[in-house]
């Protein structure tokens, strides 16, 4: 009950602010969620016994979210440049032990890519002339009722592990569902409000986005496993934390944003 009562309070906010007028509302919604998600991931670095460089996992990623909205002056390799020198100077400084400094030197990099600079593509997905909302729209249905259909698939009828080292309770039953759940989205997508979708691209990122994201998902099940925790957080009741929510959406952003720019412009 609490996952369906959060899901009906967040859904109409992200709907509006996606088709609202003007890239603010959707920059802000995007900048939000990943200083939760970088201040989540930081929680689960520490868990691991990689105490990242504090709060600045969540500083870098939203500097590499600016890439997208001043490119030349916020360009990702100058980002990165100020980012390995501050490290330089925090790591020589820090009372870290010395035995983790070089992986949390390595937690404190890799979280903001993991967060910021993936989910940066989200902005660039938006900022694409007259097809911004729709190709947003696209990844969240194809992937969210993939997610869905591989639930309600494996726990009812799967039977086949598909990874039990890191996730238990996903089958082949439930992975296959995924897909096909996806592929179903993204032709609803198409025949709905995104008549220009083409129907090989529905098939295709339709397979794509729900293989990519089913492993964004075992990915950060990964990190969660080696922290010992069952969620990123608890700050959305009944979906875990906002690192938890994101992870599927995470590596497909890219995903999407290159296959639009090589087949569909």
């Amino acid at each position: 009950m609490k996952r369906v009562l959060t899901a009906i309070v967040l859904l109409p906010i992200f709907i509006l602010v996606v088709l609202a007028k003007g890239p603010i509302y959707f920059t802000a919604l995007v900048c939000v969620a990943a200083v939760l998600a970088a201040w989540e991931f930081e929680a689960v670095a520490v868990r691991s016994g990689a105490p990242p460089f504090r709060f600045f996992v969540c500083l870098l990623s939203v500097a590499l979210l600016g890439s997208w909205l001043w490119p030349v002056q916020m360009a990702p390799e100058r980002v990165l440049s100020a980012a390995f020198l501050v490290l330089l100077v925090w790591g020589l400084s820090t009372k870290t032990d010395l035995k983790v400094i070089l992986a949390s030197l390595s937690a404190t990099l890799f979280g903001a890519l993991y967060v910021g600079f993936l989910l940066g593509f989200m902005l660039g997905l938006h900022q694409v002339e007259g097809e911004g909302a729709q190709l947003i729209f696209l990844l969240c249905i194809a992937i969210w009722v993939g997610d869905s259909a591989a639930y309600y698939v494996g726990s009812t009828l799967g039977k086949h592990k598909l990874y039990p080292r890191v996730s238990p309770k996903k089958t082949w039953e439930g992975a296959v569902a995924g897909v096909a759940g996806s592929v179903l989205a993204a032709a609803v997508v198409k025949m709905t409000f995104y008549a220009s979708l083409r129907w090989e691209d529905v098939v295709v990122l339709g397979i794509l986005l729900s293989i990519v994201g089913q492993l964004g998902d075992l990915f950060e099940s990964l990190l969660k496993r080696g922290a010992g925790i069952k969620d990123s957080s608890n700050l959305l009741p009944g979906h875990g934390g906002v690192l938890d929510r994101l992870d599927s959406l995470l590596f497909n952003g890219p995903l999407l944003y290159y296959y639009h720019q090589a087949f569909m412009r």
